[in-house]
């Protein structure tokens, strides 16, 4: 019975008929964009764009409903419920089931690789350079570790499933980008591939933030933006426009802007900012 009665509340919470002045958000536990729990709880990139979101909209009801994150995309294409999400990617596939606003949610810089300080030193790569993962992976024969079913843009995906002979390290586990990051400390791979604020908040919540750096890669594209996502009925028709709009007012702040560089080193900092004005 409590279960029974539980299922008819969950469903309550989302029906898109259950509170015009509600707006509820998918979220998930995945730092740094979701922080749950731990010393830097609540403060995720992500979260903390939702919460600018609603200082702008005081009249409307902001819930949060965490669930997996590879159930996001599903919620969101079901139309008999009402939510939305933050920093989805968007293709033409995805736009068919579901409302994304025309103003991107997040900006960040696209993949990286992770190195210790030391091969940074060795291989005289200052903290500005761009480098070439092909170049590091083939010519360099430096060990590549990769979370499995990950992909990291199509030119990269190309070079590590194409590359003859490379040394690859690949982690399936639910929490690999942890494990490699560790592997990494100990010098047991040579670069990392990832996002430079997973990197970044990995190293940093592991204490090896003074051991490893990043650099950027010239495979990578310039940026790489995310969108709130709708669920594609009346209701989301609403919530699309108003959060479209709002995006449009907060990305004008300081405090937005200081969001999206919370969880970057201070050396790739600059290189967002120039990439965010065009300047670079």
């Amino acid at each position: 019975m409590p279960s029974i009665f539980l299922t008819f509340i969950l469903f309550s919470y989302l029906s898109p008929v259950a509170n015009a002045k509600t707006i509820n958000w998918l979220t998930h536990d995945f730092a740094p964009y979701y922080i749950l729990n731990g010393q830097y709880q609540h403060q995720g990139r992500d979260e903390s764009i939702i919460s600018l979101l609603q200082k702008q909209l005081p009249t409307i009801t902001f819930n949060r409903v965490i669930i997996p994150s590879g159930k996001v995309i599903q919620e969101l294409s079901n139309v008999s419920q009402n939510v939305c999400a933050l920093s989805l990617y968007k293709n033409d596939y995805r736009k068919e089931h579901i409302y994304f606003t025309d103003e991107s949610s997040t900006t960040g810089l696209s993949p990286s690789i992770a190195m210790h300080n030391k091969l940074a030193d060795a291989l005289e790569l200052p903290n500005a350079t761009e480098v070439s993962l092909l170049n590091l992976i083939r010519d360099k024969k430096l060990t590549l570790g990769v979370s499995m079913s990950r992909s990291y843009g199509k030119e990269i995906d190309t070079i590590i499933n194409t590359t003859p002979d490379i040394d690859l390290v690949i982690r399936p586990t639910r929490d690999s980008l942890a494990s490699l990051t560790y592997m990494l400390n100990l010098k047991r791979i040579d670069i990392l591939l990832g996002y430079p604020s997973e990197h970044y908040y990995l190293a940093k919540s592991m204490h090896f933030d003074k051991n490893l750096t990043q650099r950027a890669l010239i495979e990578s594209p310039a940026l790489s933006y995310g969108f709130i996502g709708c669920t594609k009925n009346e209701q989301g028709a609403k919530d699309i426009t108003i959060l479209n709009e709002q995006l449009k007012v907060i990305k004008k702040t300081q405090a937005y802007n200081d969001v999206l560089m919370r969880w970057l080193p201070e050396h790739l900092r600059p290189l967002l900012q120039s990439r965010i004005n065009g300047t670079k």
